[in-house]
């Protein structure tokens, strides 16, 4: 009998270690949760993914369309993981649609969720209208095409994007300690797209300060200073409220480099959100008994293995954003690197 991998999660990890499966003639049982692939970019409807300034579908979308038409993986939507027993490659699993197969390698890619900002209640979110986060900025842009304000529709005059909410924050305890890694660089795209379309909306970036990695610095931090005038403000917010006399919302915040305090009106704020595990990537690390980290509790990869995607328990890998903050390109390249590991760990043959 083939030897079969699991994949869990449709994002764009799992679709890369499927698809990468399926070009090699790997039989591959791939299992979303929700009703369609893509994971978070398509589900949540992002606008434009970094580097590339691409949209999802331009680049999820050739991993859907091969995941699917290959012959060698089997895709089943609206399914989770419910049991593991056994060890590799002789793991015997049941899904939730009560189907039990017996498997050779499992590859967790469950990715993340964002943090829900009303655990910073001093910042506004779902108390007032014109606090959004940057995700809802995202379906602005890709649903409606347009900026406004939702508390009146009507075009912001000023608005701040507020870097680091729920990452980097050791007031939340050691949970939220880790750096989100895409905040700082998706706000610069973002600042960057407003400036383009509405030259007259003003736009600051409130930053503790700013991430972005590799080659990621001229185009993200840079050009939108240079190029659009975008204001960075190196500052810590205290709080964010409303003001009825002009409608306007206040931030009000330590200019740690002026070194004084300071409260500016705004028409419109956006959280920029950090990284969490999601609650599929916790449900799986009780199924399959992996280890996560203390603080963060995304998923660790064996210390003695030298690699990021092989995982402590023999014939599980993981890949992607299980595993803490990373972009899209890293998830797609880590999904890969699984895929490959699967294979030479069940010793299959493959078909070229």
């Amino acid at each position: 009998m083939a030897k079969t991998v699991l994949v869990i999660g449709g994002g764009p990890a799992g679709l890369s270690a499927a698809k990468t499966l399926g070009k090699l003639g790997i039989p591959t049982v791939l299992v979303e949760k929700e009703n369609t692939l893509g994971g978070r970019p398509i589900l949540e409807g992002y606008h434009t993914l970094i580097p590339r300034k691409m949209t999802p579908s331009q680049v999820l979308a050739p991993y859907i369309e091969e995941v699917q038409r290959s012959s060698s993986v089997k895709v089943k939507l609206n399914t989770q993981l419910v049991s593991c027993e056994g060890t590799a490659p002789d793991f015997k699993v049941k899904l939730s649609d009560g189907e039990e197969l017996e498997i050779a390698a499992i590859i967790v890619a469950t990715g993340f969720q964002h943090f829900d900002p009303r655990r910073k209640g001093e910042l506004g979110y779902g108390i007032f209208p014109d606090v959004i986060t940057n995700l809802e900025l995202e379906q602005m842009f890709s649903k409606e095409g347009r900026l406004y304000r939702p508390s009146n529709g009507q075009l912001p005059e000023r608005m701040a994007f507020v870097f680091c909410v729920g990452s980097r924050d050791r007031q939340l305890g050691v949970t939220n300690v880790h750096c989100c890694r895409y905040g700082c660089a998706l706000s610069g795209l973002q600042a960057s797209e407003i400036r383009e379309k509405y030259p007259q909306v003003e736009v600051f970036c409130y930053y503790m300060d700013v991430r972005t990695y590799g080659t990621w610095e001229y185009p993200f931090y840079w050009e939108p200073q240079e190029k659009y005038g975008v204001r960075y403000v190196r500052g810590r917010i205290a709080e964010i409220t409303y003001s009825h006399s002009d409608g306007k919302l206040r931030i009000k915040h330590e200019d740690t480099i002026v070194k004084r305090p300071a409260e500016i009106p705004m028409d419109l704020v956006v959280l920029v959100l950090g990284m969490e595990p999601s609650e599929g990537t916790k449900k799986i690390a009780r199924i399959l008994d992996l280890a996560q980290d203390p603080d963060s509790q995304f998923l660790i990869p064996a210390q003695e293995s030298g690699s990021n995607v092989i995982s402590p328990k023999a014939g599980v890998f993981i890949a992607g954003a299980c595993k803490g903050p990373i972009d899209i390109e890293s998830s797609l390249s880590e999904g890969e690197a699984a895929a490959v590991e699967a294979l030479a760990f069940i010793g299959a043959k493959v078909t070229v």
